[in-house]
């Protein structure tokens, strides 16, 4: 499977006018949603050609599904049809007669796609972000590429998922850092980000969120617990999240809040 930050630049280079212009029009949120749709699109294709490989394994590595394919197909052999019509017919019946005897497997094996695409979300949406990051030549570290343990060295926990521009800045001054964290959906999870920003003893920290179901009563604690929050354009527009100043856009992180961080360390 691709990684979801090789399917952004796969995006970018296959829809280079499109996705450059919205770049140079900093219209970053209708990136993130076209980068995420196009990226799925092509976890789905790479999906079906891993499940052909998958079912085709089944078939020859497992005793039942051996036997099925070979009482059927000695069925099929054994009517002598010559009617193509009719052989197409019969060919139906059997691989609807397999799919039932095999659906146990079926089963698990869907079951595997569902769990791997909610994993995928998050990673997707977090790989989007990285490949942004080095598009604007942001310098960032994330837990991904120096390891868990250096964030923990920093008394940070898995919530964090990048610190920006370095891990030395945030050894040097956290307050002139951004820390960020990134939820592709809040629901109730955006209360560890709350934990974090108390256990971590962190001035506050920027959470990035692609969510566009954000309540009031949400926003309000989120803003009173020191978390920013980063969402699409058409999120931050609305009338209840317009006015707050704990609340901004794509927009206004990558091109306000980094370029201010960024600056201050390239004096």
């Amino acid at each position: 499977m691709s990684s979801p930050k090789d399917n952004a630049k796969k995006a970018t280079k296959e829809h280079s006018k499109k996705v450059e212009k919205w770049l140079q029009d900093k219209k970053i949120s209708q990136v993130i949603i076209y980068l995420r749709e196009f990226a799925y699109n092509e976890y789905l294709k790479e999906e079906a050609i891993f499940n052909g490989v998958i079912l085709k394994e089944i078939s020859s590595k497992f005793d039942t599904p051996k036997e099925v394919i070979k009482i059927l197909t000695d069925k099929l052999i054994n009517e002598n049809i010559q009617d193509s019509e009719e052989i197409r017919k019969r060919l139906v019946n059997l691989v609807g007669d397999y799919a039932t005897h095999i659906s146990p497997y079926i089963y698990q094996l869907c079951l595997s796609n569902t769990q791997s695409r909610r994993s995928r979300a998050g990673k997707t949406f977090e790989g989007i972000i990285y490949y942004l990051y080095e598009y604007f030549n942001y310098s960032f570290d994330s837990q991904t590429k120096v390891g868990k343990k250096c964030f923990s060295s920093l008394g940070l926990g898995k919530v964090v998922d990048s610190i920006l521009p370095s891990v030395e800045a945030f050894n040097e001054r956290r307050d002139k850092t951004i820390i960020g964290s990134m939820k592709t959906t809040l629901r109730e999870r955006w209360q560890e980000v709350v934990e974090e920003v108390s256990r971590s003893n962190i001035p506050n920290i920027y959470l990035l969120t692609v969510d566009d179901d954000i309540s009031e009563s949400k926003a309000i604690q989120m803003g009173t617990h020191n978390i920013v929050l980063v969402v699409l354009d058409y999120v931050k527009k609305q009338s209840h999240l317009k006015d707050k100043r704990s609340i901004i856009d794509f927009e206004t992180y990558f091109f306000e809040e980094i370029s201010t961080i960024q600056h201050y360390w390239s004096k």
